[in-house]
């Protein structure tokens, strides 16, 4: 293994003049922040990845804190905070404002991504006046604790990533890069974690500094350092701790460089859909829309909520699914079903309340004596009332025109359907799209093959 991690750490290693123009960028950010250190009582840290050495060559991310009083008060923050982001920001590009628990200001330099974050200077993690407050805290004890396993994370990273489990964002569930470097601190190596974790089952808990004040079920729990009462890996889904189980298993077993490098994306070809489509016997349904202009942590949530209210609302209509995901391609999403049929038939069975529950059986009766969507006379099946009655959507395209709105798809999305409509597509119209990006997520939807 060790020869392999020795072929990985020079590709993923930033060399001198990496260092050297990041810290010219930083620094000089820094220093701008700090103008303004008299006028209000403020301070420039640099916190993240690039402060602790744990970055990875080619990730250019610079995060850059500005340190109120603890005693300020949020709209000081937010308001002087914003002002004193854009002054800092005068000259990058892309600049957009974004939202964690409150305004902060993003920005591109130099092909540097550049997040400038006000928070509160707070002593103790315990007394944070808002979450990102932690930040600091973090950075400086992964700095005191770091030194000479700087190799190790930059591994850890470059695997999970690989395996397309790295990202804290709430589109990923992945592992973050904080999760990542406490992990290694508690194991001492990259190659102890992968041992380690080969043998995880849910609900492991880690406790660096054995202090943790309440119970978490969570499928890995990391008690936060700098706060008793946190998990660091919160938002870690199961199927991301399992698949890291298993690959860090596979990679025990048959060590090799693929699991640090993503192998170039395999172009997938329309008749690779269709024969695949084909042998599963079942067919594609899908909906289109605009995307509404929010941020990846507020639009994600928003599509798992709606993947799950259209999900409920096709089985609740007797449609079979096998899968759904969705996916989002320049200003469009697109979220896919499929299902065992796109066809229902016109009847359906109808099942009323048990002949011994006499006031509801009552009720079945008057309700549906002659009722003109009948398609049989009321019997008996199994002790209760039964009826065969007309089917009001034979098709997931009927269903969606009808109820879409009515079943909880979140704010900003509803608003942007009711505003611009939805499109629904059939399968053959799902294969006529052309972008590359989209007939491999087909592919992944239909095979479940990892990227790794």
């Amino acid at each position: 293994m060790q020869e392999i991690f020795e072929r990985v750490l020079p590709g993923i290693t930033p060399g001198e003049k990496e260092r050297r123009e990041l810290k010219i960028i930083a620094d000089l950010l820094l220093e701008r922040i700090n103008s303004f250190a008299q006028e209000f009582q403020v301070k420039g840290v640099l916190v993240g990845s690039a402060a602790r050495d744990t970055w990875i060559s080619g990730e250019h991310d610079i995060d850059l804190f500005i340190l109120f009083p603890g005693t300020a008060n949020r709209e000081i923050l937010e308001t002087t905070g914003l002002d004193i982001a854009r002054k800092v920001l005068f000259d990058a590009d892309k600049i957009e404002e974004r939202y964690a628990e409150h305004p902060y200001l993003h920005g591109m330099m130099n092909n540097y991504k550049i997040d400038v974050v006000p928070c509160f200077n707070i002593k103790d993690a315990k007394n944070i006046k808002s979450a990102v407050d932690r930040t600091p805290h973090h950075n400086n004890f992964v700095k005191r604790y770091i030194k000479t396993y700087e190799k190790d994370v930059r591994l850890a990273k470059q695997f999970l990533k690989t395996a397309g489990i790295y990202g804290s964002e709430l589109r990923t569930h992945g592992f973050s890069g904080y999760l990542t470097e406490l992990l290694i601190i508690h194991y001492s190596s990259f190659t102890a974690l992968l041992e380690a974790s080969s043998g995880w089952k849910p609900c492991i808990t880690i406790d660096i500094k054995s202090h943790a004040t309440h119970k978490h079920d969570n499928p890995l729990v990391v008690i936060d350092p700098t706060d008793p009462g946190r998990n660091v890996a919160a938002a870690l889904s199961l199927d991301n701790v399992c698949r890291f189980i298993d690959i860090a298993r596979n990679f025990l077993k048959n060590p090799c460089i693929e699991y640090f490098s993503k192998p170039a994306h395999k172009f997938v070809y329309r008749e690779e859909i269709e024969q695949l489509l084909h042998r599963r016997g079942t067919e594609l349904i899908c909906i289109t829309f605009h995307k509404p202009c929010i941020v990846e942590d507020t639009l994600y949530p928003q599509l798992e909520k709606m993947r799950n209210a259209v999900e409920k609302l096709l089985t609740r209509h007797d449609f079979r699914i096998i899968n759904s995901n969705y996916i989002v391609l320049n200003a469009d999403i697109y979220l896919i079903f499929e299902l065992f049929e796109t066809k229902l038939p016109k009847v359906k069975k109808h099942i009323g309340p048990p002949v011994w529950s006499k006031d509801n059986a009552e009720k079945f009766k008057v309700k549906y004596h002659k009722n003109p969507g009948n398609l049989s006379y009321i019997y008996i099946k199994d002790g209760k009332y039964t009826l065969n009655i007309q089917r009001v959507h034979t098709t997931p395209t009927s269903l969606f025109q009808s109820e879409l709105l009515t079943c909880g798809l979140g704010k900003h999305i509803t608003q942007t359907i009711k505003q611009d409509g939805f499109l629904t597509l059939s399968d053959h119209e799902l294969f006529a799209i052309e972008h590359p990006e989209f007939r491999t997520f087909l592919y992944h939807l239909l095979t479940h093959k990892q990227d790794s």
